[in-house]
């Protein structure tokens, strides 16, 4: 019940003899639920929309290639570039063993994000950061 008011939602209850007890939530449209996949990066959760994840890939660290600054894994008989998540938020994390590559994009267009961990999926709600000054890395 307080998670539900601490985001501005309202939770109601209404009991019918004989036909059991029904429990509405009620949300605001500013808020969204998002199935999302629950990655670990450095000791740290995070959360990434499973929709954008077209496929979840584990790799060895021996697979990655460096061509200039840009890595690369082999992926469906091409090369996939690939984001180290910990490197996008500045993180320490381990760069040795095997690791989960999500790829987001297209066929033709597709990045790999690089993770220590996927440790599950969950439904979470979504809602609008409330202070527009503040600046997250590779949070758009």
């Amino acid at each position: 019940v307080s998670t539900v008011r601490e985001l501005g939602g309202t939770l109601s209850m209404d009991t019918e003899a004989g036909r059991g007890t029904r429990f509405t939530i009620t949300l605001p449209v500013t808020l969204l639920i998002l199935n999302a996949l629950l990655i670990t990066v450095g000791g740290q959760r995070f959360a990434v929309s499973q929709s954008a994840v077209q496929e979840i890939v584990a790799v060895d660290d021996s697979a990655f290639k460096k061509m200039g600054t840009t890595l690369l894994v082999p992926y469906r008989g091409s090369v996939l570039p690939v984001v180290p998540v910990w490197e996008m938020f500045r993180m320490s994390g381990n760069r040795t063993g095997r690791f989960h590559i999500l790829v987001i994009g297209t066929d033709t267009e597709a990045v790999g994000l690089c993770v220590q961990r996927v440790t599950g999926q969950r439904e979470i709600v979504v809602r609008p950061i409330s202070d527009p000054n503040l600046k997250v890395p590779a949070v758009i």
